[in-house]
């Protein structure tokens, strides 16, 4: 076993330091174009150009992406819920379908959710500032209520599912009332999730450490990059070391 493991890594190791350099190579570039950009101004001329745009977009962001992705995700859920109507109870396809699009209602008031915040994070480029944190709150509520629907269809599909999106432990139960099979299904979705976001952090981490060369933008982004990267990584091992003892 020992020496099997010594040949795994002389086998893995030159792969390992080839990517390093690549990536290496590929921050020095990106570093020296960058660094060119500042020195010949053009950092400032597009720092000033985004929050133009921004500031011109923002008073819009909420009201059209909401009426874009709700609007689908509402469609989504009336294709659902047809089906459902139809359903005798026994054809397993169409329930399985029925509950894979509820999944994509459910997918579409998530990305709703993530430009509502960040349109109100940008609130302050424009001068609709209580007209945008009206048009948040409304999104907000609309969103609350198209996953309510999503999640009541798949209750009355699966009667063992407990509980309400307007429950504060509303993960903790729905967790609970599922069988094995669909926690090991929320395991893997769990583990590729983590390791997205691993690659997403340290992706960001050099972009804006890079960044930081030309616009000036400071450490605090770098900060909040790492302080999301240090908490998603030492939940993971707690929870196995957890997970391990309880055993």
């Amino acid at each position: 076993m020992k020496d099997q493991v010594a040949r795994e890594n002389r086998k893995a190791l030159p792969k390992f330091f080839g990517s390093l350099l690549l990536f290496a190579l590929l921050g020095g570039i990106g570093g020296f174009f960058v660094t060119l950009a500042g020195f010949s101004g053009l950092a400032g001329w597009a720092a000033e150009g985004l929050t133009g745009v921004l500031g011109a977009v923002v008073p819009w962001g909420i009201p059209v992406s909401s009426l874009i992705l709700l609007g689908i995700g509402l469609g989504l859920y009336r294709s659902a819920k047809g089906r459902y109507d139809q359903w005798d109870g026994e054809d397993e396809d169409l329930a399985e379908g029925i509950e894979v699009t509820l999944s994509y209602v459910l997918l579409f008031t998530t990305l709703a959710t993530v430009v509502d915040f960040f349109f109100l994070s940008a609130v302050f480029l424009c001068d609709a500032v209580m007209v945008t944190t009206a048009l948040f709150l409304v999104s907000v509520v609309l969103i609350l209520l198209l996953q309510q629907k999503a999640i009541d269809l798949t209750r009355r599909m699966n009667p063992e599912k407990q509980g309400s999106v307007y429950d504060v432990k509303f993960q903790k139960k729905w967790m609970d009332s599922c069988d094995e099979a669909e926690k090991a299904q929320m395991g893997q979705a769990a583990y590729q999730a983590f390791r997205v976001t691993t690659g997403t952090c340290l992706v960001l981490w050099v972009v804006l450490t890079v960044l930081n060369f030309s616009f000036d933008i400071g450490l605090l982004p770098v900060l909040m990059v790492l302080i999301l990267f240090g908490v998603l990584q030492v939940t993971y091992c707690l929870t196995c070391i957890k997970l391990s003892r309880s055993k």
